[in-house]
């Protein structure tokens, strides 16, 4: 900061550093994140397929994992900061959610064509 900046605004303070968390990585708070009701949500969903798996029916499993990433990419994408599911930006959220489910599923399929 110049001499100048402070004659024209003695108020003026210096820039501060980013916070981070002691390691180099950005400050992350977890009030800011995702709601803990949609997070026990989708850990039971996991849950559920992954006990679904175990059974023998991994079409389903894999069928219930996709519809709930692509489910929760649509209302990060729809709701935007009102989302309950928030890690970073509305875009990259959306992005992961939606490639995951997609993803999912052409892996799935395409393993099934190989067999």
């Amino acid at each position: 900061m110049t001499d100048a900046d402070k004659a024209e605004n003695p108020d003026l303070k210096p820039p501060q550093p980013p916070k981070t968390s002691g390691r180099g990585h950005p400050f992350v708070s977890e009030a800011q994140e995702g709601r803990p009701v949609c997070e026990g949500i989708i850990f039971t969903v996991v849950l559920v397929a992954a006990l679904v798996a175990f059974c023998g029916y991994t079409w389903a499993a894999t069928g219930l994992v996709s519809i709930a990433a692509l489910v929760c990419g649509a209302l990060r994408l729809i709701l935007k900061d009102r989302s309950p599911w928030k890690v970073r930006s509305v875009p990259f959220d959306a992005f992961i959610s939606i490639a995951l489910g997609i993803g999912l599923l052409v892996t799935y399929f395409s393993i099934q064509l190989l067999l």
